[in-house]
């Protein structure tokens, strides 16, 4: 059996009592930390599942899921995830090869900055497609999330984007704008409104709305996010315009 289990988007604690409980039982305890930037502590963590826990990367979740998912035919394991399990598509390939292994398994939810995003005071379901940001390289420089971004205006809809694990907001916005400028959709320019927030879902959540010129002077740090407002119920501008 395989328990692919959330950790949520805070500390150790958001993991929830079912997922603690079903670590405790498991004879094997394993943690892919790459897809996002938890903030949690893997020490203490193992104090309170008491079970030590070993860390995976990427090639082992994706590569190797194969020999993973094989682990789990004749013992029960627990594979750790940042946020919600399912929020990250690389772990529905941990499902599918299961299936034609023929391996059982659960998913225990947490938290996520999907829905966290309500701190805001935005509703969840005036959100459009959900895109991430992605540092462009010589190799590489999509420009999908803006084009994304574009047509979710043109629905009313907002837009969250997802940022890199270490990039923070002030980054984001300079990707967009160098985008705008070749573009040319009028999705940003310095007097476009943005929401800059940071460490959703915790202590030290903090989320700025103002325009885009102002927010690049006041980066927030990772793990961050960034939103464009589409069109806006009373109640969410209202929210908003006491942040």
């Amino acid at each position: 059996m395989i328990y692919l289990i959330g950790l949520g988007i805070g500390s150790e604690l958001d993991i929830s009592l079912h997922g603690a409980e079903t670590c405790r039982n498991v004879k094997e305890v394993y943690a892919e930390l790459y897809t996002d930037r938890w903030p949690g502590n893997l020490k203490r963590l193992e104090r309170l599942i008491k079970k030590s826990i070993t860390l995976i990367n990427r090639r082992n979740m994706e590569e190797e899921v194969k020999q993973l998912v094989k682990l789990g035919k004749n013992t029960d394991i627990a594979v750790l995830v940042p946020g919600d399990p399912l929020s990250a598509t690389t772990h529905l390939n941990v499902l599918m090869e299961a299936r034609r292994q023929k391996v059982k398994t659960e998913i225990i939810h947490s938290s996520s900055i999907l829905t966290a995003v309500a701190e805001t005071g935005l509703s969840l379901y005036n959100f459009g497609k959900t895109v991430t940001v992605v540092r462009p390289s010589k190799e590489y420089a999509p420009t999908s999330f803006y084009d994304a971004a574009v047509q979710n205006r043109k629905l009313g809809m907002h837009t969250l984007f997802l940022l890199d694990v270490d990039m923070d907001t002030g980054e984001a916005l300079e990707i967009l704008m160098k985008i705008e400028q070749k573009k040319k959709q009028g999705l940003i320019d310095s007097d476009k409104y943005f929401i800059a927030a940071s460490w959703l879902g915790t202590q030290k959540s903090t989320v700025l709305y103002d325009k885009a010129l102002e927010l690049l002077k006041k980066p927030l740090e990772p793990p961050a996010v960034l939103i464009l407002p589409g069109k806006m119920h009373f109640t969410e501008e209202e929210f908003l315009k006491g942040a």
